[in-house]
């Protein structure tokens, strides 16, 4: 069975993070940091197909018999924690942003437009495919 591509949300609050998918309805994740939410909704997913087994039910469609990939979508606060080796100052400097206005971006204080939200994406995106090339 093909994978089913799944975009999770993964957002900050004041007690830690959380991760959740619009088509997954009702399953959740939280943890005080990304990689534990992560493993949470994957705990949960999980979870709900032990259920379906014992109890010998069919799982709903969009569980996809758990063959699932998960596609990270990131707030910027959740960003900046899990990619913790990110220099705030020189991503903004290669990307050509206000370093301080990253800074507010990754702080939460204020929040990138769909525009920025693109160039940010771009500049990440460029840099790891530097970093794939790469060689030690």
């Amino acid at each position: 069975m093909k994978n089913k591509k799944v975009t999770v949300i993964i957002e900050a609050s004041s007690t830690g993070f959380g991760a959740y998918a619009e088509a997954l309805p009702g399953i959740t994740g939280y943890g005080v940091n990304v990689q534990q939410a992560k493993k949470d909704l994957q705990d949960a997913v999980h979870a709900v197909l032990e259920v379906h087994a014992r109890r010998k039910t069919s799982p709903e469609p969009w569980l996809n018999n758990g063959h699932l990939e998960f596609i990270y979508k990131y707030d910027m606060i959740s960003l900046f924690e899990h990619f913790g080796m990110l220099d705030v100052t020189n991503l903004a400097k290669r990307i050509g942003l206000n370093p301080s206005l990253l800074r507010q971006y990754k702080s939460g204080l204020t929040f990138a437009s769909d525009k920025q939200k693109q160039r940010i994406l771009k500049g990440l995106h460029e840099l790891g495919e530097e970093l794939l090339r790469v060689r030690l």
